[in-house]
């Protein structure tokens, strides 16, 4: 009974690290630690990336379609019949032709 009290004893006080440790051991042991570190320094860098290359995505996305509603606004903005409404032209009494005007064409 008094065995186990002393190894329940040397468990909880560290005793039992210290016994029969060589320097090669801790060499060792330290290197493992190190690699530990080491291990978890790259997971909490890769999550952090994959965390702003998320944020890179959903912004991408945000800016696209952006982008396309205003190069939908300007391609409709763009034609004649817009074009005319939004300036003078109907107001200074100017008519659009029913056919679109015909093209001239140069052969060489």
């Amino acid at each position: 009974m008094a065995e186990k009290r002393n190894i329940i004893k040397n468990i909880l006080t560290g005793n039992w690290l210290g016994k029969g440790i060589k320097t090669a051991n801790m060499y060792f042991i330290m290197f493992i630690m190190l690699l530990t570190v080491l291990l978890i320094y790259n997971r909490y860098r890769a999550e952090e990336l994959i965390v702003k290359k998320n944020k890179l995505k959903n912004e991408v996305e945000i800016l696209h379609s952006k982008y396309t509603k205003s190069n939908t606004k300007l391609m409709t903005s763009a034609t004649e019949r817009q074009i005319a409404k939004d300036t003078v032209i109907i107001s200074e009494g100017l008519k659009l032709p029913k056919k679109p005007l015909p093209q001239i064409i140069i052969e060489q």
